[in-house]
């Protein structure tokens, strides 16, 4: 963007006829990243780079971050990146000439890097899936709106579903209602979730995932077991009826997490012995993190201690090699619920309840960002 002009008096910048007018500290923050542009910071970096000599609190960039971003709409191609345990940084595109690349009039091609991305989706490998993306102008294709979303869904971007217009809040309220299952509160979500199916708020994609799978595992976590174990019955049969093999191993998956929620820590055993045999012919990543999770939570349920804690940061471990960032949040979020059914105030449940909280806190997640999904949910399905 060659023609962005800065006014360090009157601390604002142009672009095109766009004038945006910052504060003192975003306009310094902005100007420091924009001369290092591409460039990745870490919080600390940046602390001593625009606040040098000052005493900022913990969340002084991450809230100039979040404020600067909002602002910055009005200037396409820069962009404020989060760098996952790294920091921030600056990006700057070019948006390409799409009349000028073939590729992207050939359907062929079109749908066959969708079936590449859709082939990694099932793998459960989201690092390759944030791979090909990141790829997509150069490589001449465009991702359907599904992907396009799942591509945000993966990174765990719960600010870009809220403050973003395109698409529209009717392709973006599943994702929100996943993000919801995910956050911390007393609220019985599955209520909003039955609400959403009766109305038929998602669309179908969504509405056929919450119906055979989602809000089973929520009945499950406030303790509804008979009901979880009933809708999911009903979607294995659903899924099998209609050849969704896509579901089948999480199915039974989510048939381990009520089992474990419910106590039954011999039928658990079976069943893991099941899913291990599922997950030999199909070693898909990211369901066997969720399973490592599960499994070491049962072996240490089951007085297998030292066991169950390797497994669980294997499990773990694996979430981050996937690259599926609030499915590493949902395996914490049902051990943690397991575990407070089952050994309520124990080490091991504080323990989860906290790596919970920090996972949360990694993503960005501050409490008002959550308080503002829940917001956002119920206002827009209250309009319905």
């Amino acid at each position: 963007m060659s023609n962005l002009t800065f006014n360090d008096e009157r601390l604002y910048i142009e672009s095109h006829g766009t004038h945006i007018s910052l504060l003192s500290k975003e306009y310094a923050l902005f100007r420091f990243l924009y001369i290092h542009v591409n460039r990745v910071f870490s919080r600390e970096q940046l602390l001593d780079r625009v606040w040098a000599g000052e005493y900022p609190v913990d969340r002084t960039v991450d809230d100039h971050v979040y404020r600067l971003r909002k602002k910055l709409k009005g200037l396409p191609g820069l962009k404020i990146e989060t760098v996952r345990n790294v920091g921030y940084c600056l990006t700057q595109s070019i948006s390409p000439d799409l009349s000028a690349n073939e590729s992207f009039k050939d359907p062929a091609v079109q749908e066959a890097m969708n079936g590449v991305f859709a082939r990694y989706h099932r793998l459960g490998e989201g690092r390759a899936m944030l791979a090909l993306a990141n790829q997509k102008q150069m490589l001449g294709f465009e991702l359907n709106v599904y992907y396009e979303l799942y591509i945000h869904f993966v990174e765990g971007d719960l600010q870009w579903f809220l403050e973003t217009s395109e698409p529209p809040m009717r392709e973006r309220i599943y994702w929100l209602l996943l993000f919801y299952i995910f956050v911390n509160t007393s609220e019985h979500k599955s209520e909003l979730c039955e609400q959403a199916l009766d109305l038929r708020a998602l669309p179908a994609y969504g509405h056929e995932e919450m119906e055979i799978l989602n809000i089973a595992n929520l009945y499950a976590s406030e303790g509804k077991i008979e009901k979880a174990k009933h809708t999911l019955s009903r979607g294995r049969e659903k899924a099998i009826a209609n050849r969704l093999d896509g579901f089948l191993i999480p199915i039974e998956i989510s048939e381990l997490y009520i089992h474990l929620i419910d106590g039954q820590l011999q039928t658990a055993y079976r069943q893991s012995l099941y899913i291990s045999e599922l997950l030999e012919q199909a070693p898909y990543l990211r369901e066997l993190a969720d399973y490592q999770m599960l499994e070491g939570t049962r072996l240490w349920l089951s007085g297998e201690i030292a066991h169950g804690q390797q497994l669980l940061g294997q499990g773990l471990e694996t979430f981050e090699r996937s690259g599926f960032v609030p499915n590493r949040l949902l395996a914490l979020h049902r051990v943690h619920h397991i575990l407070q059914r089952q050994v309520r105030g124990s080490d091991m449940e504080r323990l989860y309840f906290r790596k919970r909280a920090q996972e949360a806190e990694r993503l960005g997640w501050s409490h008002s960002l959550q308080a503002r999904l829940s917001v956002e949910i119920h206002r827009y399905l209250e309009a319905l």
